[in-house]
């Protein structure tokens, strides 16, 4: 075949593929009928072309590899050593350890090989000593430690500092000081987005959460010029905005580390949402968690961490982790997504939806900063009131099935019967107590239709 095939075509501009779709129309509204707004407030065109890329970003960082990633929790020391080995035979090559308190780490790393692992702390409580016995011992076994103390991030789920302002901030400043771990500092992102924040939303806090760090460091004369940060993120079912929505975020990052004169080394640990899971039906939630997590490595995770189909009604059990982490061997190692390096890169639609995200968030970043930054809005009660208005405009859509899910509102199985099975309770938990702000809630979207057809359940 010739080299000069395409060079014997010529080259159709964006104005004439506009004139051809609109004499296609046959009358009707070109911008009526497909244009189409997101709830981030992006217009989406019915194509996109090389004209696109004129203002695309460029070399958006992309990890070589990703970690196929199993979450364990920690309470009873000698079942969670139990449940990391099988983890690590069964495949995975990173760990999200999930604790409520102190343990005996000698005890669950007792006879562990763990060259090349990386552990994920999501410890729920503030103890920089456990922290600094905890990151030696694991270092000491060969793995990579990433602790994600986000003091910020517990004050917006739990509505309390850990302690207090002051004690939570020498906590942070104490942490710092672990130089054995591969990032101390974490940004939980996923708080926001499975309580039903936009991308633009999740982007522009995000950035703003970081920044109060940076910003805490700086005046406090403890911001180095290299600092590795560590951030959790929700992966939704917009394929493509997802995808845009990590990409958007490294170029949104390198901007802020520009503002500092410093070098930022991130890395992002992702999983699926939990807002679009469903109790019936569950099975679906395996194709929802499937393509969450191509999005994921799509857009540039360093782990996944996939969420078992069952996590709502069932506990812990070994065919949900086995599925789950299975999900994720198969698009690594049969459908080879960790052969191509930054797959995104020149797709007309993906760029356009990366520089879109990132300006929109950039803008929303920049007026939380000028109103005195995330925390003080947390505590005036703005982010909750934004999520929660996104939150109550996704239900009301699910409610009058604009939204749906599939086997839920959508071709449900009237004669499904779940009741027997569910072995924890799959809806919000209420309680009463006192807090400093109003906290960030994650809930499922389709929870009330849930809860009504289970209570008529016969």
């Amino acid at each position: 075949m010739s080299k000069d095939l395409f060079e014997q075509f010529d080259a159709v501009s964006a104005k004439q593929w506009k004139q051809s779709i609109q004499a296609g129309l046959r009358g009707a509204d070109y911008n009526e009928t497909l244009l189409t707004q997101t709830p981030e407030g992006i217009t989406i065109k019915p194509f996109y072309n090389a004209e696109d890329l004129k203002d695309a970003p460029a070399n958006i960082p992309h990890p070589s590899s990703w970690a196929v990633t199993q979450a364990l929790y920690i309470g009873d020391v000698r079942i969670a050593r139990g449940l990391m080995i099988k983890s690590l035979e069964g495949g995975a090559e990173a760990l999200l350890l999930r604790a409520d308190e102190a343990f005996e780490v000698e005890k669950l790393l007792e006879g562990l090989t763990l060259e090349g692992i990386a552990i994920y702390a999501d410890f729920n409580f503030a103890d920089a000593a456990f922290l600094e016995s905890f990151t030696t011992k694991a270092k000491s076994k060969g793995a990579q430690i990433h602790l994600g103390v986000d003091i910020i991030g517990n004050l917006g789920k739990s509505g309390n500092w850990y302690k207090d302002n002051e004690s939570d901030h020498n906590f942070l400043s104490t942490s710092l000081n672990i130089s054995s771990a591969d990032t101390v500092m974490g940004v939980e992102v996923s708080i926001y987005g499975n309580a039903g924040a936009t991308a633009v939303q999740q982007l522009a806090y995000a950035l703003a959460h970081t920044n109060e760090y940076l910003n805490h460091l700086f005046q406090n004369e403890q911001l180095s010029k290299e600092i590795a940060i560590g951030y959790r993120w929700a992966i939704g079912p917009n394929y493509f905005m997802e995808i845009a929505k990590l990409r958007a975020f490294r170029l949104m990052l390198e901007s802020l580390a520009n503002e500092y004169g410093i070098n930022i080394s991130s890395d992002h640990l992702a999983s699926p949402s939990s807002r679009n899971k469903t109790i019936y039906d569950p099975n679906v939630n395996m194709l929802r968690t499937t393509t969450e997590c191509m999005s994921a490595i799509l857009g540039g995770a360093n782990a996944v961490c996939n969420l078992p189909y069952d996590h709502s009604y069932h506990k812990s059990n070994e065919f949900g982790e086995r599925i789950s982490r299975n999900q994720l061997l198969i698009l690594k190692h049969e459908s080879y997504f960790e052969k191509v390096q930054n797959p995104a890169d020149g797709s007309y639609y993906i760029e356009e939806l990366t520089r879109s995200l990132a300006e929109s968030a950039l803008e929303l970043f920049k007026q939380i900063e000028a109103a005195g930054g995330f925390v003080k809005a947390l505590f005036e009660g703005t982010i909750q009131r934004k999520i929660k208005e996104q939150a109550d405009s996704q239900q009301e859509a699910f409610d009058t099935d604009e939204y749906q899910l599939l086997g839920t509102n959508l071709y449900p199985n009237q004669e499904e019967k779940i009741s027997q099975t569910v072995e924890i309770y799959p809806f919000l938990k209420t309680e009463s107590r006192k807090t400093l702000i109003t906290p960030i809630i994650s809930k499922r979207i389709a929870e009330k239709h849930e809860k009504n057809r289970l209570d008529n359940e016969k």
